[in-house]
């Protein structure tokens, strides 16, 4: 990007997202020194800056995000599948959907301060777009592509390996990332026992204001109960009992002591 573009984009007095200076501290922050610039420019070009405004050539980085999503979506698949070598199939999908998601590589992007880099338009500026997590995730992903195009897969994975992959296990074990319903579901399931019901024990307080209490049962047996203001959040949390009060033994036994009964009644 010319010097006379830069002075024309960004007012005297401010840091300028892509000179000389700001280009070494996000190579710094990713742990990768391009040998094209101009591939890490286009990766933090937000499509809002490519208006008529602004010169015909510059191009965004959708392209880019297009390819570092392949890119990420491989290196993630691998990295879990020799993690987790006793984890099934199903398990392993949740767990690259949440690795995967915008809510983690938005963190992650964060953590770098990647947003402060970004070449945004002037409504998105304003709207703080440096901040949005789906402009911050797809950046991230865009810079991986650029990184992936730069110095090849073993560059992408390397740059995965230092920002992202250390925090996986903390990302599967942050309650506010785990699917207790998903997770008892399996369970259940697993075990034979069907899909876990969920019953509404009361629901109180006024229309906009309102507490759920919901009760989980898994093959008749009570299991665990939950509050919240909506009933997915009330079903969650009783999900979340369910899974620290999972004991195949005592729906077995209620099971055996429900068929006894059945027969003692006939």
């Amino acid at each position: 990007m010319s010097s006379k573009l830069l002075r024309i984009l960004f007012p005297r007095g401010k840091e300028e997202p892509g000179d000389r200076t700001q280009l070494k501290r996000i190579q710094k922050a990713l742990g990768y020194h391009f040998k094209d610039h101009g591939h890490l420019t286009l990766a933090l070009t937000h499509r809002s800056f490519t208006s008529p405004t602004h010169d015909a050539k510059i191009t965004d980085n959708e392209r880019l995000e297009f390819l570092g999503d392949a890119v990420l979506n491989t290196c993630v698949t691998d990295y879990l599948y020799h993690r987790f070598p006793s984890t099934r199939e199903g398990r392993l999908s949740k767990m690259k959907s949440l690795i995967v998601s915008r809510k983690i590589l938005g963190e992650v992007a964060e953590s770098i301060d990647l947003g402060r880099f970004l070449f945004l338009g002037q409504s998105e500026e304003d709207s703080g777009g440096r901040n949005k997590r789906s402009i911050l995730s797809n950046a991230f992903e865009a810079v991986l592509g650029a990184v992936y195009l730069d110095g090849g897969m073993d560059e992408a994975r390397k740059m995965l390996n230092r920002l992202l992959m250390p925090r996986v296990d903390g990302f599967l074990n942050e309650k506010s990332n785990i699917n207790y319903k998903s997770r008892i579901l399996e369970r259940a399931q697993g075990d034979g026992f069907g899909a876990p019901h969920y019953r509404i024990l009361s629901a109180t307080g006024p229309d906009h204001a309102k507490t759920f209490k919901v009760r989980i049962e898994i093959a008749g047996v009570a299991m665990g109960e939950g509050e919240g203001s909506n009933k997915k959040t009330a079903e969650q949390r009783a999900a979340e009992c369910a899974v620290r009060a999972y004991s195949t033994e005592k729906i077995r036994e209620h099971k055996e002591r429900k068929v006894n009964d059945e027969l003692v009644s006939d």
